[in-house]
């Protein structure tokens, strides 16, 4: 894909149903184990974020392989986990304000009588948009939406 902002921003939209899709059902299959709102909302996001990285990671190498394509043809490992890297860390203060702050929001909506699947949508409602907001120029200063392949200059 040629617009690299528009290639991000659907991948991040893929992933993010991804996502979703994955905290709504482990928060519905943890709550037939347990009546713990803690352990539900904590399972959700965990399985949220796992699913959203791990749709969104092969997402993004495919959209990108005229950057991580060396001249030779062959993939440019050490520049694709250099950049997971870069957003690993740059995206660190991110991840943790949604790692503490998303369990917070589905327990309360579970303590509010919300159903497991709906307290996680509803988490999400509420996360998502300031995530998407921060992702973008996040992406852009650390590098990961980039026009062209830095190994060619």
């Amino acid at each position: 894909m040629r617009n690299k902002y528009l290639s991000f921003a659907k991948n991040l939209g893929i992933s993010a149903v991804a996502g979703l899709a994955a905290g709504a059902g482990a928060a519905s299959l943890s709550s037939l184990v347990t009546d713990n709102h803690t352990i539900t909302a904590v399972s959700s996001t965990i399985a949220e974020y796992a699913a959203a990285y791990s749709v969104f990671l092969p997402l993004h190498v495919r959209d990108n392989r005229d950057i991580y394509t060396r001249e030779d043809g062959k993939f440019n490992w050490k520049l694709f986990v250099g950049d997971q890297i870069k957003l690993g860390v740059g995206f660190f203060v991110l991840d943790v304000a949604y790692l503490i702050g998303r369990p917070y929001l589905a327990k309360e909506f579970l303590q509010s009588g919300a159903p497991p699947a709906q307290a996680s949508l509803y988490a999400d409602l509420i996360s998502y948009p300031s995530l998407f907001l921060a992702a973008f120029p996040l992406a852009k200063i650390i590098g990961i939406i980039r026009s062209e392949n830095p190994a060619s200059k």
